[in-house]
């Protein structure tokens, strides 16, 4: 889940809070939601144990944090220590939202929202985009898309561009009225729980096709170097695995994922159980076969989910004897071809995170490259990871947020039970395919410095001074054996 996905979820948990006024401060109530908090990390947080392998000082931070509060004189000081505490982490999927108002100071509640806005439909514009900014670009495909694409010139070298500004459908609000048209559906329509799900899986399959398209008309100009910006992609659902298949022959794989051990891995494994177990004794045999392997390894993941293991020494700086995590088990056998229509079997969805979406092969396999920045992140580094770990693309630009896998399991927001405050946390990891963890961020192959606050133009002059480097750097690579 894309960090701006899971600020939802925060949201709806804030409303039961407590108030966070109070007239006059104690440091008491927030030393125990520290506690609190420290406890409901050592439970539920993915990347607990990743921070204490980078070196980051726990008890350290954990006693400053204690001694700013002791130091603080009222409410917002306290929140402070609480936003800086969790920042050291340098986790983009772990963050506290704090009580709104009281209800007495809020506006009015607004009309109900549209059925776009029930589906989860927001605007994420696209002030971001650097690549389609470069002098003489013109725009290729279609020409209504919601994913740009086009052609332009870099240093003698014809480059061909596509903008992804976000890897979820729900993120363009224009795709919605288009569904809704071709559904006979307006924004006011009654939509139940069978309706939402057929709108959500026409808007997977129509993003995932707007990409083949643009791919291919992208293609058909024979550019040199095929240049993909992500830049302030804040992330989104799977679509990335899908993208990553269209514009590289190179074997692309899917990282590894490991979950937090506790209840909610336990459940959310077992259920995906039932699913599998329900499709045992039909099919060819070898996907019979695969599915009975892919059931055992259920069970042992189940079983481990479900076996404690004590973190808390990390906030001592001894080490726990146990990992926190849990491998997620993977399925290696075929799946049943995919007929327009119909809805997939659960056990397929459960095998295959990109069984919804529709299949697709290379249209692309010449020399690519990735532009990203400091807010390219969760979804968007899964796409840059996975082709720089195959060798199919040179990465130019920043080093990418740091958000890494999200949200996988129903693991509610801790709730701090004094302030009020509601922590959500990640509760998988994703590893590279050096066994390192994905929340580091995306290290650039060709570095540009850029930051927070350059303007549109800087970010222009700083990315077109270096992408001569990263294009003669991805056509050497496209040139070295597989």
């Amino acid at each position: 889940m894309g960090r701006r996905l899971a600020a939802a979820v925060l949201t709806l948990a804030l409303a039961a809070g407590p108030g966070a006024a109070q007239e006059a401060f104690r440091p008491e109530p927030w030393l125990a939601d520290l506690d609190q908090l420290r406890d409901a990390l050592s439970a539920g947080y993915a990347n607990l144990d990743w921070q204490a392998e980078r070196g980051m000082d726990l008890p350290g931070a954990y006693a400053r944090a204690q001694t700013r509060i002791a130091a603080a004189r009222d409410v917002y000081a306290a929140r402070r220590v609480f936003d800086r505490f969790l920042a050291s982490f340098a986790d983009g999927h772990l963050e506290v939202r704090w009580p709104t108002p009281p209800a007495s100071t809020m506006p009015p509640p607004a009309a109900e929202p549209d059925l776009c806005a029930r589906l989860g439909y927001f605007d994420v514009g696209d002030a971001g985009a650097i690549a389609t900014r470069l002098p003489g670009f013109r725009h290729v495909g279609r020409a209504d898309a919601h994913l740009p694409a086009g052609v332009v010139a870099v240093a003698g070298r014809k480059v061909g561009v596509l903008r992804i500004p976000i890897f979820t459908p729900s993120g363009l609000p224009r795709l919605c009225d288009e569904l809704l048209a071709q559904a006979k559906l307006t924004r006011q329509s009654a939509c139940d729980d069978a309706c939402a799900a057929r709108l959500v899986e026409a808007a997977d399959t129509a993003f995932v096709e707007e990409m083949r398209g643009q791919v291919a008309a992208l293609a058909a100009e024979r550019p040199d170097v095929l240049l993909i910006d992500i830049a302030d992609n804040g992330g989104g659902n799977d679509s990335p695995l899908a993208l990553a298949r269209l514009v590289t022959a190179r074997p692309v794989r899917r990282p590894p994922m490991a979950l937090v051990r506790g209840a909610p891995a336990a459940e959310e494994l077992a259920a995906r159980q039932v699913d599998v177990k329900a499709a045992l004794g039909s099919g060819p045999p070898a996907q019979q076969a695969a599915l009975a392997r892919f059931d055992t390894d259920l069970t042992h993941a189940v079983a481990a989910a479900r076996t404690a293991c004590d973190r808390r020494p990390l906030w001592t700086g001894a080490a726990p004897g146990c990992s926190g995590l849990v491998d997620e088990p993977v399925y290696d056998g075929p799946l049943p071809p995919r007929t327009a229509g119909q809805a997939l079997p659960d056990w397929v969805q459960v095998a295959s995170p990109t069984a919804r979406f529709p299949a697709v092969t290379a249209l692309w396999r010449g020399p690519l490259v990735v532009l990203g920045d400091w807010n390219s992140a969760s979804s968007s580094e899964l796409f840059a990871a996975m082709v720089q770990d195959a060798g199919a693309a040179v990465v130019v630009g920043s080093r990418t947020f740091g958000a890494g896998c999200g949200h996988v399991t129903r693991a509610a927001p801790v709730m701090l039970a004094n302030s009020g405050g509601v922590v959500s946390m990640p509760d998988c990891v994703r590893r590279r395919a050096d066994g390192s963890n994905e929340v580091v961020g995306i290290q650039p192959d060709v570095a540009v410095g850029l930051q927070m606050y350059d303007s549109p133009r800087q970010r222009l002059e700083l990315v077109s001074a270096a992408l001569p480097a990263a294009l003669d750097l991805a056509a050497r690579r496209a040139r070295a054996p597989e």
